[in-house]
């Protein structure tokens, strides 16, 4: 019987509807009519073959005697289903271009799918799209209804601010969207990138149509009520529906990244300050020591391309890899992208991680409140936070002791050139940033069970337990 229950904060706004947690297991409820209009579709050959494919999350009904407590806390509910929990939530302002791009493509296939089946998605958001691995997956079950003769797309505006339009800036500017995305939950405004773009970009087809004329129509109609009101009862043709379903899809497809080298996007092939001993030396004190730790869920903290990640994810269930340059991340989701991988890559600068957003400030949670880890990697990350960004040492080690009880960390000493660059352009007021410092502050969080020494380096890497 399930006694822990609570409402999913981030479900709130369909009052057909919602999402729960119970014991550790993740639930969805219908009302009403909604119901019985769901186990219709979960019986369709559409539903169940996106399902099968994972296109589409899993879904299974409990009966209502099985889960009472669940019935009665989701007051009204006429159908309670269960989904497979997801390993990791992570948000749209979290993923690189390429990941963005995979889960609109996830989104319009869907769409698409739903549409040749008599269906239509009424939502069109990236927070409808999760990822196991790097696979997109359509969780918002709820919001695939029967399509009715005449009905519009509603969705389409949607779609374009919170999809379109930030992969479009993106891939026209060269300015990232994850900025853009975490300050605005509800996307990109056509007229707010229209101003954005180069004047020749917007006679493209799709910017012409998707943002120009969006905007502009935005304008007209602003203070006209009863003009909209007249277009929203108009009867759109189905060819017209499938016609711009095929168009997005198409659009989507089409856009890529504008490339630009970042500072880290070539680290693992540039990285001087490791000799191919060094780096064979520390890619298997990792191996050891994370397989030794049995841990299942991995962080690995300034991931980049992912070399240590892939390391991890030999014996981990998970391995979230978080890197603040968007390149990189971007290119660890290409390396893995199509592959059966458990490697799930982020976009987060430590400095300012996503904290908790939305109404109340709980609709989207923060980085360390959403999840916690077995065991953390944190190579070559430690001096970047106390000398770039001015942080203690004794709470860069407090917070990864938050993170997980156990990891592997490396420590770069003043004498290695990383450092000394570091320190090029600012006045050195480190006096603690030393090795004793440093262990002090571990061993009041940690055990440290190993330390040693890379060859040919000078930087060393612990072995840390909980204490």
């Amino acid at each position: 019987m399930a006694t822990e229950i609570r409402a999913d904060p981030g479900s709130f706004r369909d009052p057909s509807g919602g999402v729960i947690h119970a014991n550790g297991a993740v639930y969805r409820y219908f009302r009403g009519t909604d119901a019985s209009q769901f186990l219709r579709l979960t019986e369709t050959d559409f539903f169940r073959s996106s399902v099968a494919s994972h296109t589409v999350i899993g879904t299974r009904p409990v009966e209502r005697e099985a889960l009472p407590d669940l019935y009665a806390f989701a007051e009204g509910a006429e159908l309670v289903v269960e989904h497979p929990k997801l390993p990791f939530v992570s948000y749209p302002y979290e993923w690189p271009f390429e990941m963005l791009k995979a889960a609109a493509e996830c989104q319009m296939q869907v769409t698409r799918d739903a549409f040749a089946n008599g269906y239509l998605v009424k939502d069109a958001t990236p927070y409808n799209v999760q990822f196991l691995g790097c696979d997109p997956t359509f969780v918002d079950v709820a919001s695939i209804e029967p399509y009715k003769k005449g009905a519009t797309w509603t969705g389409y505006a949607q779609f374009c601010r919170t999809f379109l339009n930030p992969l479009l800036l993106q891939s026209i500017t060269g300015v990232p969207f994850q900025p853009w995305l975490r300050s605005s939950l509800d996307g990109i405004e056509p007229d707010h990138l229209r101003s954005l773009l180069p004047w020749r970009s917007k006679f493209r087809k799709g910017v012409f149509f998707d943002v120009v004329l969006q905007s502009w129509l935005g304008h007209k109609f602003a203070n006209d009520t009863g003009a909209v009101s007249k277009m929203s009862q108009r009867d759109m043709p189905k060819a017209a529906v499938n016609g711009l379903l095929k168009r997005m899809q198409k659009q989507v497809r089409r856009l890529k990244r504008r490339k630009a080298k970042t500072t880290w996007s070539d680290y693992e092939e540039t990285k001087h300050h490791y000799s191919g001993t060094a780096d064979a030396f520390k890619e298997e004190f990792v191996r050891s020591t994370i397989r030794g730790s049995n841990a299942r869920s991995v962080w690995d903290l300034g991931a980049n391309r992912g070399q240590f990640s892939l390391i991890a994810a030999e014996t981990a269930d998970q391995v979230v890899a978080i890197d603040f340059d968007e390149a990189a991340v971007g290119a660890l989701y290409e390396r893995l992208r199509g592959k059966a991988s458990n490697v799930l890559p982020l976009v987060i600068d430590f400095l300012n991680p996503s904290p908790g957003q939305g109404w109340a400030g709980t609709e989207r949670q923060g980085l360390t409140t959403r999840s916690n880890a077995d065991a953390f990697l944190c190579l070559a990350l430690i001096h970047h936070l106390s000398i770039s960004g001015n942080v203690p040492l004794s709470m860069i080690v407090s917070w990864l002791a938050e993170i997980a009880p156990a990891g592997v960390v490396e420590f770069v000493p003043k004498d290695d050139p990383m450092v000394k660059r570091l320190l090029l352009t600012k006045r050195d007021v480190y006096a603690d940033y030393d090795q004793f410092h440093f262990e002090t502050c571990l061993e009041q969080h940690f055990a440290i069970k190993e330390r040693v020494v890379i060859p040919e380096s000078g930087r060393i890497l612990y072995s840390l337990n909980s204490r």
